[in-house]
Formats: structure tokens, sequence, C-alpha cells
């Protein structure tokens, strides 16, 4: 393979890509191979069906890319073209639940922000907790909960919200929920380990 082309930008190896590079293509699959698996296993808690999900993501782009335009926003588009296809993955199967009109309490939700200047929440939250321990609490929250903390390990808030086609304050407000409600399971957790150690 081409030593330059790991330098190469996601939308130069698109290009590359349309005009016959095949080693272009499998760059792009390996740039973004962890991140976006990760991202569909955590949705569909099934390796079998999260690996054929990610597959498909890249034989559609394979197929398609000539349609792809070059905007500087690829890892928006694969992302997006990945949550759809998890989305049909739980509704060919009747198991897709509203991820956008409630919280699980079933209130509205809010437009609620960060207060400017706080800290990611999440980076603070990775910064005291073991990798393991945030991915047990994560499997936890509620789909739409979960769904936003996986995508803020790899997309801006911005990002996210065009991704969503949501309100950036609603992005703000769903990830602030979903790390708060993170911190009550991680500090039950440790509670009850506690317990377990005095035992």
């Amino acid at each position: 393979m081409d030593p330059t082309l790991t330098e190469r930008t996601d939308d130069e190896l698109v290009e590359l890509f349309k005009s016959g590079s095949d080693e272009a293509f499998e760059e792009l699959v390996y740039r973004y191979k962890n991140s976006l698996y990760q991202y569909i296993m955590s949705m569909v808690q099934d390796e079998g069906a999260a690996g054929d999900l990610f597959q498909e993501v890249f034989i559609s782009f394979f197929k398609h890319a000539d349609k792809y335009e070059a905007r500087g926003k690829f890892k928006s588009w694969l992302f997006l073209a990945a949550r759809n296809r998890v989305l049909n993955f739980f509704r060919d199967r009747d198991q897709l639940t509203s991820l956008d009109l409630t919280d699980e309490e079933g209130n509205a939700f809010l437009h609620d922000t960060l207060p400017d200047g706080e800290p990611s929440l999440l980076e603070d939250l990775a910064g005291r907790e073991t990798e393991d321990e945030i991915r047990r609490a994560a499997l936890e929250l509620p789909q739409r909960q979960r769904e936003m903390v996986y995508l803020r390990q790899y997309l801006s808030f911005k990002e996210i919200a065009e991704l969503l086609d949501r309100p950036l304050g609603t992005v703000l407000a769903d990830c602030h929920r979903a790390v708060k409600k993170m911190q009550r399971i991680l500090a039950a957790q440790q509670q009850g380990a506690a317990r377990e150690v005095n035992i």
C-alpha cells in the first residue's frame, strides 16, 4: 500500500477511489474500522449483526461512491449511513422504539445546555473510570442516550447535531443527561463493590 495514503484526507481518498484506487478504499476502511464497528456494536449488541452492518455500510459506499460529494464531512456521512442501517436493523425486527420523543422517564426533552466553559463531562468521566467500567455503564442507558455517548467519542457536538438533524442544544442536553445517568450507575457499582469487599 502507498504509504502516502495515510497522510491523505478522507475526501482525497474518496477521490482517489473514484479514480480507481482500491488502496484508497482499503485505507478508508482501515481508518474507520474500529470506531464505526464499536458504534454499531454499541447499538445492536450483537457481534454478527454488527459485523454485517459494518460491511453493508462500506459495500454501499463502494457501489455508490460516485454519489458522495466531497465537502470534508466523510466521517459524518459514514456514521449517518451506519445509523440508518442500525435503525433499519431494528425496524426489520419490529423492535424499534422511538429514540426521539422522550427520555427514559417519559418527559419531553428539554433544551438545556452545558454551562459555558464547563469541561466535557465525558472527558471528566473517562479520566476517573476505566474504559471497561464506562462501557458497562453505557449498556444500562436507554438506547437514545447510549447512542449519544458512543457518537460523542468520535464526533463533535456540532457533527452529531447535523448527523441526527437535531438542534445543538438538544444534543448537548441529551449528552449531559446520559453522562449524569452514567455517573449515578458508576457510583452505584462502586458502592456495590465496596460492600462486597467489606463482607
